[in-house]
């Protein structure tokens, strides 16, 4: 069959198309970030660095801008190494190990509709299952609120994450691990290194691709976390548990303040390039090398 470079051209169309127009609304969002637009119509009077300024000033954004990184802290670490470590066991499990990867990986198949609602009944202080089980072995509850407390709600919102993502994690690293040379990993237990050094000498080394996978992954769906605050805590209690996509929300949908809900956006653009693009050179360059 004769190739055309017209064809090609044709069915890059479409793509090139919508790439445009993303590109598109974010110079226009970029635009409005320095203007005074508030409210429905559009006004793109010139205010320069004034919403920036005004968002810094904001005491919720600084907690905003915290509730985001213990996000990537205790989110990211925990579920990954977490599907790190059971894909190990699971990779020496035989047959069993079929029916346990599904097992974990069934959460992904909700929405964070579902598992914020889902985990909001089970974290609720005066009839959630938690509080249940904990009170029938004879714990005293009166004092866990949980997500009704602002001192660990974040942490609590974090953890039905962890149970949510943790199964992608498994099934990265379990595909990475039996991607590997058996000879290597028997090579080794002849040279009589323990299951530990196995694991984090030999294996973990290997998969700098799975890992590199699921680190980014897991900071992207941190960094734009929204529906699962919206259902679970509305931001609350107070502002404890708001992050910047929530803070972006109500600034540019609730408060009509557009010019500060788009530099809200375009911060967090900046927040999250300047995390996840200098972590992936790094990566890559570990990658490479070995």
């Amino acid at each position: 069959m004769k190739y055309y470079k017209s064809y090609g051209i044709a069915f890059l169309v479409p793509i090139l198309l919508i790439v445009g127009i993303f590109y598109g609304m974010l110079i226009w969002d970029f635009a409005a970030a320095f203007t005074s637009w508030q409210g429905l119509q559009p006004t793109w009077e010139f205010v320069g660095f004034s919403n920036f300024s005004r968002l810094f000033e904001l005491e919720r954004f600084w907690i905003n801008v915290r509730n985001n990184l213990l996000w990537l802290v205790f989110f990211i670490v925990p579920t990954a190494l977490g599907g790190f470590v059971l894909a190990y066991f699971l990779s020496n499990l035989g047959r069993a190990e079929n029916v346990f990867w599904k097992i974990f990986l069934f959460p992904m198949a909700l929405s964070f509709v579902v598992t914020g609602t889902l985990w909001a009944w089970m974290y609720d202080p005066s009839s959630g299952v938690i509080n249940t089980i904990l009170g029938g072995i004879g714990i005293n509850t009166s004092r866990l609120g949980w997500i009704a407390d602002p001192k660990i709600a974040v942490y609590c919102m974090i953890l039905s994450a962890f149970w949510q993502y943790l199964g992608f994690s498994l099934v990265l690293y379990l595909g990475a691990i039996k991607g590997l040379p058996s000879e290597m990993i028997e090579a080794a237990k002849v040279d009589g290194a323990s299951r530990f050094k196995i694991l984090f000498r030999i294996i973990f080394p290997n998969i700098a691709h799975a890992t590199l996978i699921c680190t980014t992954m897991l900071a992207i769906t941190t960094l734009k976390v929204f529906d699962l605050v919206w259902i679970m805590t509305r931001g609350g209690p107070g502002v404890s548990t708001e992050v910047l996509p929530y803070l972006m929300y109500r600034l540019t949908f609730e408060s009509r303040d557009f010019g500060m809900g788009a530099a809200t956006s375009i911060v967090m653009l900046i927040f999250s390039a300047a995390i996840v693009i200098p972590y992936s050179l790094w990566m890559l360059g570990k990658w490479v090398r070995a």
